[in-house]
């Protein structure tokens, strides 16, 4: 493999951050963020949360942050005077808004010129281009459409491009009690014109690439890296117009397979911004099972632990014994297997206990979510149709003593960087030795 591997410039941090309960909301498990019809990341899947990034917007500059989902396409936050958004209590920042009026680079979408792929704006605000979104997990936003700079961050400095965004009037359910100011989708999609990623690799000429690298708690994001010819990956197609779908076939415990037929699968997503894994009832029975019935001290009741659920299984062991549960493996229909280990499929309720992160989905379909990527490279390539899991220490990537695979890209937090803007993109890289 090249040792030309993306620049820490070109790296997004991704922290996690937690699920904050609103007073007269019910909580659903984890998030749920795909649609009804930087570089390092962070965050903490032990409390239900979800992996967010810092994003650089407007002139001047001011920092945003931003949950990172795979399973949708809208880059949206709150607007200055917003009735009703959230207090978005992130680190030193509270109540973050955007102003359209204090950026010098801001304009309105108007309902008459609608952003390239959206071909008409499905309601107006006082002539601007309005939009509302629902999410699977019960949260709702909506405003009017933006369009301003956004500042992506290399190793030869700051480069600013034109997107349009959702500026959020009203948000409700989990989007209203979260800490991260809003959402960037990552997804095909372009219901609300093209995703903030489209529109630097439109820009740029970047690679239609990008990686997400989550551990349990923080992460990594290369944007427009290009993929390493050497590169020795495994990759699996996927489909769709909007959701990344891949086509899984079985689930196997130790290397048997758990027996259900692989139509049940059908139309498997890949979705950072859902939480935890998701089965067809069929197979969701067979792996709980697997879970309550196969402990590795003996008799699993011994050590039962108290969820939040009447459906949550929670056991109190140490590390060391949630290693020793058997393991799991995905098998997709190019033959391709991805390990899916313990500490993939279960997760740190609270200190010392364990729960399986595996939930029925109630019909026929699964996700892949958040904690089923953790320790892998996870590798879009958008070009070939192709995802590859590409075992990674993605702790070490977000501490930048680790590589990306991916060569050169773009990270979403140019405000971290003080050199000043380029006209242009990074030149390729040279090739590998």
């Amino acid at each position: 493999m090249s040792n030309l591997t993306a620049h820490p410039h070109a790296v997004t941090p991704l922290s996690f951050v937690p699920v904050t309960r609103h007073p007269q909301q019910t909580l659903r498990r984890g998030r749920r963020m795909s649609l009804l019809p930087g570089w390092q990341m962070s965050g903490n899947l032990h409390t239900l949360g979800y992996f967010s990034a810092p994003v650089c917007l407007g002139s001047p500059s001011r920092q945003f942050d931003l949950i990172v989902d795979t399973g949708s396409a809208l880059t949206a936050l709150p607007c200055e005077g917003c009735p009703h958004c959230g207090s978005h209590k992130h680190g030193s920042v509270s109540g973050a808004r955007f102003s359209e009026k204090a950026s010098s680079t801001s304009e309105p979408v108007v309902c008459s010129r609608p952003p390239r792929g959206m071909s008409t704006c499905r309601s107006c605000d006082g002539g601007k281009c309005a939009y509302s979104v629902s999410y699977t997990e019960g949260s709702s936003i909506r405003g009017h459409l933006v369009y301003d700079s956004f500042w992506f961050g290399t190793e030869l400095g700051n480069r600013a491009v034109r997107a349009s965004f959702g500026c959020q009037t009203y948000e409700s359910g989990l989007f209203y009690s979260q800490v991260a100011d809003g959402i960037t989708g990552m997804s095909q999609g372009q219901g609300y014109g093209p995703c903030l990623f489209d529109y630097l690799r439109d820009q740029t000429r970047a690679p239609n690439v990008f990686s997400i690298c989550l551990s349990e708690e923080v992460g990594a994001l290369v944007l427009g890296g290009t993929v390493p010819p050497d590169l020795k990956a495994e990759w699996v197609p996927y489909s769709g117009s909007s959701s990344y779908v891949v086509d899984l076939v079985d689930i196997r415990v130790s290397g048997a397979s758990i027996g259900e037929p692989s139509s049940v699968y059908r139309s498997t997503i890949i979705d950072s911004g859902t939480t935890f894994m998701y089965l067809p009832p069929g197979p969701y029975r067979k792996v709980r099972d697997q879970w309550r019935n196969h402990c590795p001290w003996g008799a699993c009741a011994s050590r039962v632990a108290k969820g939040e659920y009447p459906d949550d299984y929670c056991y109190t062991m140490s590390t060391d014994e949630l290693r020793r549960f058997a393991p799991h493996s995905l098998h997709f229909a190019n033959g391709v297997r991805v390990n899916f280990d313990s500490r993939q499929y279960a997760y740190e309720l609270r200190r010392g206990v364990w729960c399986l992160g595996v939930f029925d989905n109630e019909h026929n379909g699964a996700v892949i979510g958040a904690a089923n990527m953790r320790n892998y490279e996870v590798i879009f390539d958008r070009d070939r149709h192709r995802v590859a899991f590409y075992p990674s220490d993605c702790g070490g990537m977000h501490a930048l003593r680790h590589s990306s695979v991916l060569q050169g890209g773009y990270s979403l937090n140019g405000c971290s960087r003080k050199t000043p803007p380029r006209a242009g993109p990074p030149p390729p890289p040279p090739p590998p030795p």
